[in-house]
């Protein structure tokens, strides 16, 4: 039996315009309605998802910054610092002047950095190897900058051990490569219909529709499980 919905939210539960989709918020209500606890998990930063989670209405921890930062009833635990991905930050921007272009909320960040995708990623690649143990992952919307040893389906097992959970009761739904180990993580596999071919290989359904009418429609088959 499902009893929590660890979700992503750009591309997933929004459109790429970051408008949320009223379906996908019709949905969510109707897991909580349900005693199915509804856990946002994203590259975005903390107060993003916390504000978000809370107008809402999702009851479940929230897991932001790629795994690096989990939020539970005004408690947080960082994972992983980012002082050594703010040194690769300046080691890019050194290297490619006004070609980088922060997130406007790594000023808020704890565990990763953000930067806007106008730069190949090799040529990111290529500065941040230079620090010891750090990746860059593109989400679509941003390549993040953030420890190797985080990703999403850590924070999805230590979020799942704070509620009492065993991880095969858990659904995850997704749209980006950086959800593989989201989902990898959870009992259910969900991908909206614009999701990656890549994660669209391991689900268990994979919807017709993209985007917040996806999330509505997966929503309906973990009701059945």
């Amino acid at each position: 039996m499902i009893k929590g919905v660890v979700t992503d939210v750009d591309g997933t539960i929004t459109d790429y315009s970051d408008q949320l989709g009223l379906e996908a918020l019709g949905a969510i209500r109707k897991l909580e309605a349900r005693r199915i606890k509804v856990i946002l998990c994203s590259g975005n930063a903390l107060c993003v998802l916390k504000a978000l989670s809370r107008y809402i209405g999702c009851s479940g921890p929230v897991i932001a910054e790629n795994g690096g930062v989990i939020e539970q009833k005004g408690g947080f635990r960082i994972l992983s610092e980012n002082r050594t991905a703010r040194d690769a930050l300046a080691a890019l921007k050194e290297a490619y002047g006004s070609k980088i272009s922060e997130s406007w909320s790594n000023r808020y960040r704890f565990a990763d950095m953000a930067i806007l995708r106008t730069l190949d990623i090799g040529e990111v690649e290529n500065v941040v190897k230079k620090f010891d143990g750090l990746k860059v992952i593109d989400s679509g919307f941003a390549y993040h900058i953030l420890d190797k040893k985080v990703d999403k389906g850590i924070g999805v097992q230590r979020v799942a051990g704070m509620l009492g959970l065993e991880l095969g009761e858990l659904a995850g739904i997704g749209d980006s490569i950086t959800d593989l180990e989201m989902l990898k993580a959870c009992g259910f596999k969900g991908v909206v219909g614009n999701g990656d071919p890549r994660i669209k290989e391991i689900a268990d359904y994979v919807a017709e529709e993209s985007f917040g009418k996806g999330f509505s429609e997966i929503t309906e088959e973990i009701l059945k499980v």
